[in-house]
């Protein structure tokens, strides 16, 4: 995946997370488990730390869906404070599709640096300046976002928000490479399998 475009990777990775949270069952399963082994023979620090990051988002998660969601008790015994079957099941879900889509994201930056993120963000995020919108100030923002992943910036989450946003931080140099063929097939892959979703 190192030989493809940063661009095609974002894609790539974006189709993915689409997938994660499309699947249901055994295909859920079968994807989740998948790309936790992947994770953890390919990046697995950064796995283990994006997963603690996550931790208390992931607890709340499965408290809301396990006792909140309407159903069959669980635990008759408990009455009214028996989590529900089917809120167990849909917390066990959202619980994969949670940490799948965090160790996606741990395996996409273990492979792309700062650099290409924000070089493949700039080509994606081109369309955009018909609309008005700055693909510049995008991919920045973009940037910051996975930095905050690696570590928690000054102010938290609220500074990403900022409209002084910057890269103080020594700043990124920019590589520019041309979409190959091979780039251009992946994409296009993508994107037909995404339409065909919204029809299907």
């Amino acid at each position: 995946m190192s030989s493809f475009h940063p661009a095609t990777r974002l894609t790539a990775w974006a189709g993915l997370v689409v997938l994660v949270q499309l699947a249901r069952g055994p295909l859920l399963w079968g994807f989740g488990l998948f790309i936790g082994v992947m994770a953890l023979a390919f990046a697995a620090r950064r796995s283990r730390l994006l997963v603690r990051r996550i931790r208390y988002l992931l607890l709340v998660s499965l408290v809301l869906f396990a006792f909140f969601t309407p159903g069959e008790l669980a635990l008759p015994g408990l009455g009214p404070a028996s989590p529900s079957i089917e809120g167990l099941r849909l917390a066990v879900a959202q619980g994969l599709r949670l940490l799948a889509v965090v160790m996606l994201a741990a395996l996409l930056l273990e492979y792309t640096d700062e650099a290409a993120l924000v070089s493949g963000m700039l080509i994606l995020s081109r369309p955009l300046s018909l609309l008005g919108m700055s693909s510049e100030r995008l991919a920045v923002r973009l940037l910051l976002v996975f930095r905050y992943v690696e570590k928690s910036p000054a102010g938290g989450w609220k500074s990403l928000l900022a409209e002084d946003v910057g890269l103080e931080e020594g700043g990124v140099a920019l590589r520019h490479a041309a979409l190959q063929w091979q780039d251009w097939m992946v994409i296009g892959v993508v994107v037909l399998l995404g339409v065909g979703g919204v029809f299907w």
